[in-house]
């Protein structure tokens, strides 16, 4: 990113905090979504053999948390760059 300015690098981080904010409740709006869809296919199986389908929504369900949990932590370092970036002298906010 030569040739960028300090306002510009701080605009682009704040922007991508953004995008990961926004990012982690969609993820969170979709793992309330799949947790609903888990307990009627739940009921709706229930009493039969076949529990394939709630298995892969459990799965779905699970790998979307660790997702969630991923977005977190990139928006948490995204965080400390900016607090990085704005504590270095003269670059202002």
């Amino acid at each position: 990113m030569i040739g960028v300015s300090a306002a510009e690098l701080i605009s682009r981080l704040v922007q991508a905090k953004a995008h990961l904010d926004r990012a982690r409740e969609l993820i969170r709006a979709a793992g309330s979504e799949l947790h609903q869809a888990r307990a009627l296919i739940q009921a709706a199986l229930e009493g039969t053999a076949d529990q394939s389908t709630a298995a892969m929504v459990d799965r779905s369900s699970q790998q979307l948390g660790g997702a969630g949990v991923a977005v977190g932590q990139s928006a948490g370092k995204v965080d400390e760059i900016l607090t990085r970036v704005r504590g270095l002298g003269g670059l202002g906010n």
